[in-house]
């Protein structure tokens, strides 16, 4: 594998810099086009009224993007170019939204049923794409951009994705809304647009100029996993980060009911969705700076504890507005954009800092793999506001958030000391 410094030499840093901007802010376009946290839920809303099945599509979501990690991270880190992953990865789930865009139009009137088994696959198959890349982006990021800048790189270029999602929001507000567009042929557009976003993101990744060396010893899978065994048993930093990834994993359990609570309690229609996903893009955009800023300064755990702090802030908040202040409701999405944002920068920037430099991909897919029991939360969570109602599972949930402050505490320390150690900063 090349060096960090040889991935970032002058004539290659400035031209990268803005090739994963590029994509960063085309990413977010055709995210926010289909959110996973507000369009997804209330389109499978529409196809089935069971809070399950809106749990297990997110829990299909992340299983996806994040189990199959430790298998492509051996094979990924064993390959010279990481380049050619990152573009499968990116035009597969283009074509994953395309391809949903134009089922949704030609099959919705016929079978809902039809159309829900084939949201999950091609969820399952944009997913699948994502994990893949998101072990080679590792390792790209790594080889660009410095330890000392990193926490701003993510901020700017979540920043600048927010600003364009921002549009991407208002647009998809106005499809939703339309009365020339009345479902399917609304989701149909969003989907559509959302690939073709995507296709466009892409490419940065082609523009990328990634370094020639030498292709990495790969070893066998049998050794290669008792490596991963002696690292785990070795590295507190990772262990610990595994934990706390799992315990924060439950304020993922959460976030597709927030816009399913609005639909059953306020009856919030097409344009009130709408609205929610420029709210949360509004609140992602808006902290982003902040996120940065506080991670250079002070490192990512503060990072981390201003996401676990906004998770637990949210369910109460939520509970309240719908109950006492219904019109205010969508101001909950501002507290979502915020919390997700800084969840994306901490964990991203925290597991840059603990790993070595040639074992990035390694890592990602260790603590990808590792965080597997965090994907069930949100289908556990349909299935116990389908059992219990709303408000006793957003309290519990809170409360949880709250005790993972306390173990989160104990953990920073061994985030600090790992950095110092494998890159210099002590």
């Amino acid at each position: 594998m090349a060096s960090a410094s040889t991935g970032r030499r002058p004539e290659h840093a400035r031209w990268n810099f803005t090739a994963l901007v590029w994509h960063g802010v085309f990413f977010a376009v055709g995210a926010a086009l289909a959110d996973p946290s507000t369009v997804l839920p209330a389109y499978a809303a529409l196809l089935s009224r069971s809070p399950v099945l809106v749990g297990l599509m997110t829990s299909l979501l992340l299983a996806g993007q994040v189990v199959p990690q430790l298998l492509f991270s051996h094979w990924v880190e064993g390959a010279a170019h990481k380049k050619p992953f990152l573009l499968v990865a990116v035009f597969s789930r283009a074509l994953a939204g395309l391809a949903l865009g134009g089922l949704t139009f030609l099959w919705a009137d016929r079978s809902h049923t039809l159309l829900l088994a084939t949201l999950f696959a091609l969820l399952a198959a944009f997913a699948v794409g994502g994990s893949l890349g998101s072990v080679a982006f590792v390792d790209m990021v790594g080889k660009s951009v410095r330890a000392g800048l990193r926490g701003r790189f993510y901020a700017s270029r979540q920043f600048l994705g927010g600003l364009a999602a921002l549009g991407a929001g208002f647009l998809a507000r106005a499809i939703l809304a339309h009365p020339s567009f009345a479902f399917p042929r609304n989701y149909a557009l969003l989907f559509f647009g959302s690939g073709v976003a995507l296709a466009v993101a892409g490419l940065g990744f082609l523009g990328l100029r990634e370094p020639d060396g030498a292709p990495p010893r790969r070893p066998p899978l049998g050794a290669y996993l008792g490596d991963l065994r002696r690292l785990w048993r070795g590295d507190a930093a990772l262990r610990s980060l595994v934990v706390v990834e799992n315990l924060a994993g439950l304020h993922l359990m959460l976030l597709p009911f927030y816009v399913t609570l609005a639909q059953t309690r306020l009856h919030a229609g097409p344009e009130a969705i709408g609205t929610f996903i420029i709210l949360q893009v509004v609140g992602g955009a808006a902290s982003n700076l902040a996120w940065g800023w506080l991670s250079d300064r002070h490192g990512s755990p503060s990072v981390l504890r201003a996401c676990l702090a906004l998770g637990l802030a949210l369910p109460p908040t939520a509970l309240a507005l719908a109950r006492w202040a219904p019109g205010q409701y969508a101001l909950v999405f501002l507290l979502v954009g915020a919390a997700v944002n800084s969840r994306n920068l901490s964990f991203n920037n925290v597991l840059v800092d603990i790993a070595p430099d040639a074992a990035r991909p390694t890592y990602g897919g260790l603590v990808g793999t590792l965080t597997a029991p965090r994907l069930l939360f949100p289908l556990l969570g349909g299935a116990l506001i389908g059992a219990l109602g709303f408000a006793p599972v957003f309290l519990a949930v809170a409360l949880a958030l709250l005790a993972t402050l306390v173990v989160l505490g104990r953990a920073a320390p061994l985030y600090a000391s790992a950095r110092g150690d494998r890159h210099g900063e002590r």
